[in-house]
């Protein structure tokens, strides 16, 4: 089977500058997305670049490594201007300013990507339980359960109406394997966090509701926190490190706290809010929004419990 014919390059000969190229230079350069003919560099119906089906090994490293250094300078600007500039990056977004920076969606995943890449690499501490068995520290704790234990949930079990008997019997045969409880269980809390940015952001704006915003710019303000909350949890790992567990629980507060400022910092910057406000809106927020964090994780714990 012979090689695709490549595409010619005649639009960037004479009278390539102007908006109407001569017919057959337009008709000879259609878009191999959509089919379109391509005028200028870019297809005016899909916006896809004019490129070659079949490229050279120069023109693919060319083309890599332009599109990776321009997202890398948006993404060090946008880390940038999150991290020294509380509620800057929100505010240049709500303005429409936002080429030289990358969408709040993307550098919520990009900040929730690098702290659960490092969580996973870090050494977690670990503590014995009550049976004596090491168990490693985090969000989810799940020790070992005794043979006479499990025994006696097992005869619970069965002591039980139908829907008390369903859940023990799954509680007992999750807990015979503990590790991949928990393994599961903390598998879970990216999705816990994911589904309630938008709980947080809803919350937000009806403490705000005074401010009459609509909910996506209060969405927006959200990812931006949430994107700060993680590059803060990034810090706390270090905490790890620690033997001490006074030590490593110091370190988190001490962390914790700058994270406290630049939240009412950057809430005061976009909602144009005196302190007092802020704080108190800010804690009925919070306090909701953990609550809620809680109740979410427990019923993701179940769902792993029960269809086990």
């Amino acid at each position: 089977m012979s090689p695709p014919e490549r595409r010619t390059t005649a639009l960037r000969g004479p009278g390539a500058g102007g908006f109407t190229p001569p017919t057959s230079v337009a008709a000879s350069n259609p878009c191999l997305n959509c089919g379109t003919n391509i005028q200028l560099d870019y297809c005016p119906e899909c916006g896809q670049r004019e490129i070659d089906s079949d490229p050279t090994l120069r023109e693919f490293l060319h083309e890599l490594a332009e599109e990776f250094l321009h997202w890398d300078g948006k993404l060090v600007t946008t880390f940038r201007t999150l991290v020294t500039r509380p509620g800057e990056l929100t505010m240049e977004y709500l303005a429409g300013r936002r080429v030289r920076y990358i969408s709040p969606l993307r550098l919520y995943l990009s900040c929730s990507v690098l702290f659960f890449f490092l969580s996973a690499i870090v050494p977690k501490p670990v503590v014995l339980d009550r049976s004596g068995h090491p168990v490693s520290q985090g969000v989810v704790q799940v020790g070992q359960s005794t043979q006479k234990e499990l025994a006696a949930l097992e005869a619970d079990a069965r002591r039980g109406n139908a829907l008390r008997r369903m859940w023990l019997t799954h509680m007992a045969k999750a807990l015979r394997e503990p590790e991949k409880l928990q393994r599961e269980t903390l598998s879970s809390v990216p999705k816990a966090m994911f589904v309630l940015v938008p709980l947080f952001a809803a919350l937000v704006g009806l403490t705000y509701r005074d401010r009459r915003r609509r909910y996506p710019q209060h969405l927006a303000f959200a990812l931006h926190v949430h994107a700060a909350l993680f590059l803060t949890l990034c810090v706390m790992l270090v905490g790890r490190l620690f033997t001490a567990p006074v030590v490593s629980l110091v370190y988190e507060l001490l962390v914790l706290v700058p994270f406290a400022v630049y939240v009412q910092r950057a809430t005061r910057k976009v909602y144009n809010s005196g302190m007092a406000q802020v704080v108190w809106r800010l804690t009925l927020v919070f306090t909701t929004y953990f609550m809620a964090f809680i109740a979410v994780l427990t019923a993701l714990f179940a769902m792993i419990v029960l269809t086990t």
